[in-house]
């Protein structure tokens, strides 16, 4: 069996041997000219469809890298976005007590800053909620009938304009209701030579009616209305 398996090896070292030294001598030129003719096509269809499998298994990666890449910078443009929104916001929080700070320290009156967190129901179908809902209360020394101020915080030439009067309080939050409301009523004069005096009150949600004026009274277009200070807690000078 081992004698064999020798032989065999032999043999075909020996074939191999003169294989190589006929290739050599070129005595297998033709042989080999045509089993290449032969073979040629198929190697190139062996290498074309590699060519196709490396190409598709490329371009597959690429579009997932670039999937990945577009859904990274979304995810990092929302990101930014957000950012920048509460950068914003902080900004004009910041404006906004800065302009309330300036407000109260050049008052002489006592002011106390609260937020409207809920609006009231409506009066008038075209005239808009006339009352609302603030979030402080009688915990921070609220009480019915405190004149409401605007700070006016984007136009500093209407800061301290009376909007309103609280009517209802509770611990930590309170109702206001606005001038333009028929049921809020203010004791007001006018800034003239005679101080005419009368009460004001909301019309139709839009407007601001002055009544029980004295028939000897003169009015003029243009003159400035003030509160008259004879409503306790609201003082006079009031525009």
């Amino acid at each position: 069996m081992l004698k064999l398996n020798i032989r065999k090896y032999f043999i075909f070292i020996v074939v191999i041997g003169l294989l190589i030294f006929l290739h050599f001598t070129g005595i297998l030129f033709p042989l080999e000219s045509l089993v290449s003719r032969w073979l040629n096509p198929l190697f190139k269809n062996f290498y074309s469809l590699g060519s196709s499998l490396r190409t598709n298994y490329g371009a597959k990666s690429s579009q997932e890298e670039l999937l990945n890449k577009i859904g990274q910078l979304e995810r990092q443009n929302t990101q930014l976005t957000l950012a920048n929104a509460k950068l914003k916001i902080a900004e004009e929080e910041n404006q906004v007590l800065r302009q309330s700070l300036k407000f109260l320290a050049k008052s002489q009156f006592h002011y106390t800053l609260a937020n409207i967190i809920s609006r009231g129901e409506s009066v008038n179908l075209f005239a808009g909620s006339q009352t609302a809902v603030i979030d402080k209360g009688s915990a921070d020394g609220l009480f019915p009938g405190l004149p409401v101020v605007s700070p006016a915080i984007y136009d500093p030439a209407n800061q301290g304009l009376i909007i309103g009067k609280v009517v209802a309080v509770k611990n930590n939050i309170s109702e206001i209701c606005f001038i333009t409301n028929q049921d809020c009523k203010l004791a007001v004069s006018l800034f003239n030579q005679t101080n005419t005096s009368g009460i004001a009150h909301g019309e139709l949600g839009l407007t601001v009616r002055m009544e029980f004026i004295p028939q000897t009274e003169i009015i003029n277009i243009g003159d400035l209305v003030i509160t008259s200070g004879l409503e306790q807690n609201i003082p006079r000078g009031l525009v």
